[in-house]
């Protein structure tokens, strides 16, 4: 029974001896940080709360009791978060980094972007040039058209003048054509020679 005794520890040990310590290790867990006052709204809205004061009244569904004056508050909109975008907020709990609003970032340019770019401005830049020539185009289309139209105005007024003479000779020449049929056809009489030194 000694022997027994004697062996039981040492199995005890032997058997402690074969087994190595296990050691777990646990990932280290950042602390929480707390957002400071001013930028908590950028990133969550608090709730809001009014204070509305009564005076006496009569308890709607019981005429029989009074309520004394006091102060009811109520919270008129829970928290919630903010979805509009807003300057960039650093988040602390972690490594330093901005929260960036990719409408005012400005994109990363390759060169097919420039070169599109560059073939935007140069298509932009003749259609101004055309624009300009268009311009003095109709400018001058408009001067020749007012040109026309009173050369048109002067050519009735020419055509009126020329049938209004028209009409005048007719009248004239059937006015000469009367008198020759009423007076007789004399010859008209021979002048007489006079000296070649006669002035």
């Amino acid at each position: 029974m000694k022997q027994l005794l004697f062996f039981i520890p040492l199995i005890l040990l032997s058997a402690c001896a074969s087994h190595k310590p296990v050691v777990v290790q646990m990932p280290r867990s950042v602390p929480g940080t707390i957002l400071a006052t001013g930028d908590m709204e950028s990133v969550r809205y608090g709730e809001n709360l009014k204070a509305y004061s009564f005076g006496r009244y009569v308890e709607p569904n019981d005429g029989l009791m009074m309520h004394e004056a006091h102060t009811v508050y109520r919270v008129e909109t829970t928290a919630k978060w903010n979805l509009h975008p807003n300057a960039p907020v650093n988040v602390p709990g972690g490594p330093v980094v901005g929260i960036i609003d990719p409408a005012h970032k400005d994109s990363p340019l390759t060169p097919e972007v420039v070169a599109e770019v560059d073939r935007q401005k140069a298509a932009t830049t003749a259609l101004i040039v055309q624009g300009q020539r268009m311009n003095q185009a109709l400018n001058q289309l408009s001067k020749t058209l007012s040109a026309t139209a009173q050369v048109a105005q002067e050519n009735v007024q020419l055509k009126s003048e020329v049938t209004t003479t028209e009409k005048r000779m007719d009248a004239l020449e059937e006015e000469f054509r009367k008198k020759q049929t009423e007076a007789p056809f004399t010859a008209p009489a021979t002048p007489s020679v006079k000296g070649t030194n006669d002035w």
